[in-house]
């Protein structure tokens, strides 16, 4: 139950079709350039002209179908959950995040382990209440947010304390950003059970087609 934000990105849970989660599929990405800024645990991953994986900084767009205008960007490769690096002791290190500027820092063998499966489902924390959003109209609840497309929210840094990404969901006010928008981000399949009412809460999404480098005919 959360009270308080405290959003920790995108956090895998089990796959479309109802698979369990069980580590899924991890790429290992090399960073052969120095990073300027942090990737953390939950971030969506995307890589530069160069193959080089960097933390995305604002909500994908998706694809509308069918698709008649301009194509859309490349697509992320996933969702960062781990890091691995030989720091500048000799020490071979797996953490939660990669810091900012790791080579120039005198990390080598940089690598960030992303789930990069275009099925895999996410747990994510909003960025408000649902507060009045479908509030009872027919007896449904809550239940209305399931189906609607929704953007990612950046306004909140990465903590090198946990680790954890600071993306959650774009809900504002009474869910006011909750749409069936085409182009948004990520699709909602479930609120978790027991969060409904909380200020902050969980959410069950998916990637929308286009978001993904996988279902995107774009190439970096």
């Amino acid at each position: 139950m959360a009270a308080t934000a405290s959003p920790f990105g995108l956090r895998p849970t089990n796959m479309i079709g109802g698979a369990p989660y069980n580590g899924g599929a991890i790429r290992h990405y090399h960073v052969k350039a120095n990073n300027s800024a942090a990737i953390f645990n939950g971030d969506l991953v995307v890589l530069s002209t160069a193959g080089l994986p960097a933390a995305v900084s604002s909500s994908p767009t998706g694809i509308k179908i069918p698709s008649t205008a301009a194509d859309a960007t490349a697509g992320i490769v996933g969702v960062m959950v781990g890091a691995r690096y030989i720091d500048d002791n000799g020490v071979q290190q797996f953490r939660q995040f990669l810091p900012a500027n790791a080579t120039t820092s005198g990390f080598t063998e940089i690598k960030v382990m992303v789930n990069d499966d275009p099925r895999q489902l996410f747990k994510i924390q909003g960025n408000n209440s649902l507060g009045t959003f479908n509030s009872g109209t027919g007896g449904s609840g809550f239940a209305g947010a399931i189906g609607k497309n929704g953007e990612l929210d950046f306004s909140t840094s990465g903590s090198t304390s946990t680790g954890n990404s600071g993306v959650s969901l774009k809900i504002d006010a009474n869910g006011s950003n909750l749409a069936t928008t085409s182009t948004f981000a990520v699709r909602i399949i479930d609120v978790v059970e027991g969060t409904e009412g909380d200020n902050f809460p969980e959410f069950i999404v998916k990637f929308n087609v286009g978001v993904h480098s996988y279902d995107n005919s774009l190439g970096v």
